[in-house]
This record gives structure tokens, sequence and C-alpha cells, in this order.
């Protein structure tokens, strides 16, 4: 399978659905390269080899975006809720004529 780079920006499955399209590619260029009477065996041993490679990288990243929403969540959680009103005291800094001694 041709590597592809990392993006972790993009949710598991469009990445899933990017490496099985990549997948498939490589797969049919693998069986138009294979030598006369040799297309089956030769499309069978990649596909049996690179399909787990597809099945390993799927479920890693596919687990890694549930830890990941899983540990954003917990963060959320412990935040305290935020209120849209103002809360808080407004400092005033006023002015005065007097003078520090």
């Amino acid at each position: 399978m041709t590597a592809r780079p990392d993006r972790s920006d993009k949710p598991a499955r469009d990445l899933f659905l990017e490496q099985a399209a990549a997948y498939f590619d490589d797969l049919k260029n693998s069986a138009e390269n294979a030598s006369y009477g040799q297309v089956f065996d030769h499309a069978e041993a990649f596909a049996v080899k690179q399909g787990r490679e597809l099945i390993r990288q799927s479920l890693e990243t596919m687990l890694q975006e549930q830890i990941d929403d899983h540990q954003k969540k917990k963060r959320n959680d412990t935040l305290p809720a935020m209120s849209t009103e103002k809360t808080a005291p407004r400092l005033s800094m006023q002015r005065t004529n007097k003078c520090p001694r």
C-alpha cells in the first residue's frame, strides 16, 4: 500500500476511506503487473499482506479517535460551567486627586 502522510485532523472514517481507495488502486496495479498465469496468486498474496495492514491502520485510527474524544469529554466535564452572563465583579480604577505621601 502506498504510504500516506499522517492526517490527524481528519476523522477516522475519512482516513479509512482514503486508505481503502489507495489499497484498491494498489491491489489493481499488483494484479496488472503480475505475470501471465500468476495474477490470482500475486493479487491474493498482496491482498492478504496489505489487507492486514489496512485493518491494523484503520483500527489504530478509530481507537485513537475514540481515546481523543473521551479525553476531550473528560476534560470538558472537569471544567466549571461558564455562564453567558458576567458574574465576576468589575474592577474600576477611579482617579483621585490625593497623592500618596
